[in-house]
């Protein structure tokens, strides 16, 4: 016998599905985790349930359960953040989150924190005007550090000195993510600029509603996103794919 269950959640992912006009689905629920589910009928005309069968698509979803195996029966959607697909830029990086949550979240098993982050940085892309770049580099940094992966520049990685008032440091794939420059080798670590320091440091002490006034120079943006991003693939080891034309 199916058992019908109710959580929250937002699409990662919806791609076609065997089945005549159904979809399946990736969700993100804080409960359940990461889990698959087919959607059906939403291909056909005028269906009711198509803007659930969409990426960041956020609602309360009915599910049916059976034998592990979901199926969404209905769904209030609270949210589908539509003003994101409107601009190329903000799609391209709004997917990033999305792949990067379904790439760190495990199938199963709740979590309250990375779902808010990723809430938070969807309604902060959609709504409250923060630079979607900026949005992305701080849900990277906040990602890696809730999931357990490291990378917070918030102390040196040797001597655990601390680096928020620091004019320069240098960028390791280990460890922390930072290190002092009287720690940095040659190899080992990246030096950075002042100005992308500067721009890290900003992006990791302030809150998103804070970053709403903060202005960095699209250069200095764009190479704190692909250290962001390497970040991600040395220590997550796979590559963000959403971001391959942004990084080339």
């Amino acid at each position: 016998m199916a058992e019908t269950i109710k959580t929250i959640g937002i699409v990662l992912k919806s791609s076609k599905h065997t089945i005549d006009a159904a979809r399946l689905l990736d969700i993100f629920s804080p409960e359940l985790g990461r889990f698959s589910a087919v959607i059906r009928g939403v291909e056909k005309p005028k269906a009711k349930l198509a803007i659930a069968s969409q990426p960041f698509c956020f609602g309360e979803f009915m599910l049916s359960e059976r034998n592990g195996f979901y199926t969404v029966t209905d769904c209030f959607v609270q949210d589908s953040f539509f003003s994101i697909s409107q601009n190329l830029d903000s799609y391209v990086l709004g997917c990033s989150l999305l792949e990067m949550a379904d790439k760190i979240v495990q199938a199963g098993e709740s979590n309250y924190e990375i779902f808010m982050l990723l809430l938070s940085s969807l309604k902060a892309i959609a709504y409250d005007g923060v630079d979607p770049t900026i949005v992305v580099i701080k849900y990277i940094m906040d990602l890696l550090r809730i999931s357990g992966f490291g990378f917070d520049i918030a102390t040196c990685d040797v001597c655990s000195k601390s680096l928020k008032n620091e004019k320069r440091a240098a960028i390791v794939y280990t460890g922390n993510g930072a290190v002092c420059l009287s720690h940095a080798k040659n190899g080992e670590a990246l030096d950075i600029s002042p100005a992308e320091w500067d721009a890290l440091k900003s992006i990791r002490f302030q809150s998103l509603t804070e970053l709403q006034s903060v202005s960095i120079p699209a250069k200095v943006l764009s190479s704190c996103l692909s250290i962001a991003a390497k970040q991600f693939y040395y220590r997550v080891g796979e590559k963000i794919q959403s971001l391959s034309t942004r990084l080339k």
